[in-house]
């Protein structure tokens, strides 16, 4: 029998995958910084859901450490944005 936290992991995980692919698609920059933040949620999402079906901490905090960084990273590219300017 497929493990509940494993499939919604992997769900999670494709939901990621199809968000990330938006993130490369759309062609203005400020819809693109909504999806790359869609992407990280949903992926931090996923990343606590593995954390929980594996039964490690460990995940969990390269799940937090890589989301925080990847916001900043959102910040930062919507703030010296050239449509930022106006």
């Amino acid at each position: 029998m497929i493990d509940p936290w494993f499939f919604a992991a992997f769900l999670l995980g494709l939901l990621a995958a199809c968000a990330l692919i938006r993130v490369v698609r759309i062609p203005v920059l400020f819809d693109r910084i909504v999806a790359a933040a869609v992407t990280l949620t949903v992926t931090a999402a996923a990343g606590l859901v593995l954390s929980i079906a594996l039964g490690t901490i460990l995940i969990l905090d390269l799940t937090i450490v890589i989301v925080v960084l990847g916001y900043a990273a959102i910040i930062a590219s919507g703030t010296f944005a050239p449509e930022a300017a106006a």
